[in-house]
C-alpha cells in the first residue's frame, strides 16, 4: 500500500510541477522556494517508492528532511512577513552545522514501523532533533501569531487571501506535529494510536504540501509580482529590485493614495530619476501606468469578490488608492476598455 501512495504522490508532484512552471512567466522568489520544495517532496516520494521496491538509497532522508524544513520555515516567513529574519537565518546555519556533525555519528532518522522505533537517536542526534523540532514548530507558532493575533493597519483583499491560504496550511501542519509528537509519547508508553508508522505523517504532509499550493491564491502567479532569475542574481547600481517589488508590490504601495516618484524613489533611498530609469528599463512601464494599472487590478479583484454590494463606487476608489472617481474612471477605461459599471454587468 505504502508504494502505491508514494508513487501517487509523485505523479502529483510532477504534475504541481509543471502547473507552476507552464507558461512563460517569471518567478518571483516565493516561487523559487516553492518550486524547490515541490521537488523535494516528489523526489523523495519516489525514492521512497523505490525503498519499497528493494532499492535502497542510503542518508537521502535525512538530507532532504533538512532540505524540506528550511524550505518550509522561510517559506512561512516569506508568505507571512514577506522576508525571512535575520535570527531565524543563524539558526538554520547552526542546523545546518550541527546536521554535518551529525552525519559523522551516522545520524539517521527516527522511524516507527511496525509499533518498533527503529534507529533509536543516541544523544548527539536527539540534540540535533530538538533543535529540529523547535525551528519548525516555532516558526509555526510564531508565523500563526503574525498572521491572526498581530494587529495591522494594513490589511487589504489581498492579504486577506493569504491569511486564508497559509492560514489552513498552518494549521495543517500544527495539527500534524501533535499527531506526530503523540505517536512518539504512545511508543514510550507502549500504547500506539490508531495507526503504528510514522510514514502516514509524512505521505499526508506531503499530500497537503502539494494541495496547498494547488489552491494558491492566482494572484500570485501574475508577473507584477514577479522577476527573472537573472535579476535575482544580479545587483543593480541604483535600485535594488529585491526592495522595490518589497514595497511596491508586497507592501502594496500602490495602493497609497499620495503616491508619487518622489516619495518611492526616498523611501528605496535612490534619485528620483534613478527610479525613472530602473523602471523604464527593468519594469518596462512609466511610474503612473504602473501605479494605475495595480490599482485598477486591485480595484478588479474588489468587484469580482462584489464589494460593490457593500460599498459605493466611490469608497471602491478610495480603498484602491485613488484620490478621486474622474481619475479612476479614466484609468479604468484605459486599462480594462470598459466602465466600472460595466465590468459590474459583465459579472453578472
Amino acid at each position: 500500500m505504502f508504494a502505491t501512495i508514494a508513487f501517487s504522490i509523485t505523479l502529483l508532484g510532477i504534475f504541481s510541477i509543471f502547473e507552476i512552471t507552464k507558461g512563460n512567466q517569471k518567478f518571483s522568489l516565493l516561487k523559487y522556494y516553492i518550486l524547490a520544495r515541490l521537488i523535494i517532496v516528489t523526489a523523495g516520494s519516489g525514492l521512497d517508492y523505490l525503498g519499497f521496491l528493494g532499492y535502497e538509497f542510503h542518508l537521502y532522508k535525512e538530507i532532504f528532511k533538512v532540505i524540506a524544513l528550511l524550505l518550509t520555515v522561510n517559506l512561512f516567513f516569506l508568505v507571512v512577513q514577506k522576508r525571512i529574519p535575520k535570527q531565524v537565518v543563524w539558526v538554520e546555519l547552526g542546523l545546518i552545522l550541527l546536521f554535518i556533525i551529525e552525519l559523522v555519528f551516522g545520524l539517521e532518522s527516527p522511524i516507527i514501523k511496525e509499533g518498533v522505533l527503529q534507529n533509536k537517536p543516541i544523544l548527539f542526534h536527539q540534540i540535533f532533533y530538538g533543535l529540529y523540532a523547535f525551528l519548525g514548530s516555532a516558526s509555526l507558532f510564531y508565523n500563526s501569531y503574525f498572521l491572526f493575533l498581530a494587529k495591522k493597519s494594513n490589511i487589504n483583499l489581498y492579504e486577506l487571501k493569504i491569511r486564508k491560504w497559509v492560514g489552513f496550511y498552518i494549521l495543517s501542519n500544527i495539527i500534524l506535529f501533535l499527531i506526530s509528537s503523540s505517536l512518539y509519547i504512545s511508543l514510550q508508553k507502549g500504547k500506539l494510536g490508531v495507526y503504528d508508522n510514522t510514514m502516514v505523517t509524512v505521505f499526508i504532509h506531503r499530500f497537503l504540501f502539494i494541495f496547498f499550493i494547488l489552491i494558491r491564491p492566482k494572484f500570485l502567479d501574475d508577473d507584477k509580482f514577479a522577476r527573472p532569475f537573472n535579476q535575482i542574481l544580479t545587483k543593480n547600481n541604483g535600485v535594488s529590485f529585491q526592495n522595490f517589488e518589497f514595497l511596491f508590490y508586497a507592501n502594496h504601495y500602490y495602493l497609497t493614495q499620495d503616491a508619487s516618484l518622489e516619495d518611492l524613489a526616498l523611501k528605496l533611498n535612490v534619485s528620483k530619476n534613478e527610479l525613472s530609469e530602473f523602471l523604464k528599463k527593468k519594469v518596462e512601464e512609466n511610474f503612473t501606468d504602473l501605479l494605475n494599472k495595480n490599482r485598477i487590478e486591485y480595484l478588479k479583484e474588489l468587484l469580482k469578490a462584489k464589494k460593490y454590494e457593500s460599498f459605493t463606487i466611490e469608497a471602491l476608489s478610495e480603498m484602491s488608492g485613488f484620490n478621486n472617481r474622474r481619475s479612476m474612471y479614466n484609468a479604468f477605461n484605459k486599462h480594462v476598455g470598459v466602465t466600472p459599471t460595466e465590468f459590474i454587468q459583465s459579472l453578472k
